[in-house]
């Protein structure tokens, strides 16, 4: 794909997602008949400015846990980097079904600043493992408040199924985590498993494709059946590598990324409180929501609440955030604060991160420099491949004579 269909593409995406929210508000400022202005009149921009600057800091924990993290494999890595990869990340999660986009993006943006594809790889799993078992704790807590009685929210059967189905996928993310760095040959089998069963219906594809102009690039997947395999075999290898360095010099770091996912989350997830005092709302609820001072309640119900934004199936989770979120807040917003509310959260929790990741966004695909960098590192990435098949090839004994 061109670098302009791909800017238009993203375009469409984030258009999409704004419409879906203007569409949403204006139906909810239709249905309830409210003036935005009731619920804005004792506002107090002061908690506002507090608000958007804890949802900042949710991109400078997250480009801190990676720099930390990547900086054990890639001394090199500039701060700076690392920290708009984050914000990068932020933005394609937003505007990509399911977040799928995510990794993706802040992948390429740490190519871009030097670090080897096998680098990165590495540091985004032990990153990724982080984020899990900060869920992981998360839905244990939630869970062992809701069955002991001190936990009550509206719609409480259907969110118990949500944790409960969180914990089975961030638990299977988890083991399967561990299972390919302390042992590469069950990744590399089922790589080579599944490669087997998508091998039929990805020769039908690159024949289709071999009839359109992408002809050149499918004939070469056609004449190299199994190099993805390969390559994904040999990255496996490079990431267990990786993760015995870690394992000798890297604890301390995976230790502070842990620290910093656990604040980069609080910071998010302490937006919404802020929100409640900048509309001049009392933070106490109307009815029992869990244990703890009011900080500490409105942090418990965004951790809930963030469960389905992540497994949301729509860009930017749109339609699903506003509608539990709405739910889940009710003992603390209500009336003609609603609307207000809801507006003034999306746009901080979620967008105000998204407009910084943009930006970069737009530049970077804005210039030839990503690609030729992507580029460069991948023909550095082939040639160490080839180098080693050819050594492994040398190491070999050659065949002996038979005797006679």
């Amino acid at each position: 794909m061109s670098r302009r269909g791909l800017v238009r593409g993203v375009q469409l995406v984030v258009a999409i997602t704004l419409l879906t929210f203007a569409v949403l508000v204006w139906r909810s400022v239709s249905a309830s008949g409210v003036d935005l202005r009731d619920g804005l009149a004792d506002v107090r921009p002061g908690w506002l400015l507090v608000a958007a600057l804890l949802a900042l800091q949710e991109g400078v924990c997250g480009g801190l846990r990676i720099w930390v993290l990547g900086r054990v494999l890639a001394p090199a890595l500039a701060l700076r980097t690392a920290v708009v990869s984050e914000f990068v990340l932020m933005f394609c999660a937003g505007v990509t079904p399911g977040q799928v986009g995510a990794a993706p993006a802040q992948v390429a943006v740490l190519v871009h600043g030097g670090m080897r594809f096998a680098e990165v790889a590495t540091a985004e799993l032990l990153t990724a493992s982080c984020t899990i078992v900060f869920f992981l704790l998360s839905a244990v807590t939630i869970t062992v408040l809701r069955h002991t009685g001190l936990m009550v929210v509206h719609g409480g059967d259907q969110l118990d199924w949500l944790v409960g189905v969180s914990l089975v996928v961030f638990g299977a993310a988890l083991l399967g985590l561990v299972a390919a760095a302390a042992w590469p040959p069950l990744l590399k089998r089922g790589f080579a498993m599944a490669g087997r069963a998508l091998a039929p219906p990805g020769r039908a594809l690159w024949r289709v494709l071999r009839r359109t102009r992408w002809r050149a690039w499918a004939e070469r997947r056609l004449a190299r059946p199994g190099s993805t395999t390969a390559r994904l075999q040999l990255l496996v290898d490079d990431f267990h590598a990786g993760f015995r360095v870690y394992l000798r010099r890297g604890k301390r770091a995976y230790l502070t990324a842990m620290l910093l996912t656990l604040g980069f989350f609080c910071s998010r997830f302490a937006v919404a409180y802020f929100i409640l005092l900048g509309l001049g709302l009392d933070t106490h609820p109307s009815s029992f929501v869990t244990i703890g001072p009011p900080l500490v309640q409105v942090v418990l119900v965004q951790a809930l609440l963030n469960f389905a934004l992540y497994l949301s199936p729509t860009p930017g989770a749109s339609g699903v955030a506003e509608a539990g979120s709405t739910t889940l807040m009710a003992p603390w917003v209500h009336g003609a604060f609603e609307l207000p509310y809801l507006v003034l959260w999306r746009l901080l929790a979620m967008f105000l991160c998204m407009f910084v990741g943009g930006i970069y966004v737009f530049r970077y695909l804005g210039t030839d420099v990503l690609e030729e960098r992507v580029a460069a590192n991948e023909a550095e990435r082939l040639r160490r491949e080839e180098a080693r098949r050819a050594a492994a090839a040398n190491a070999r004994p050659a065949e002996q004579p038979p005797v006679r």
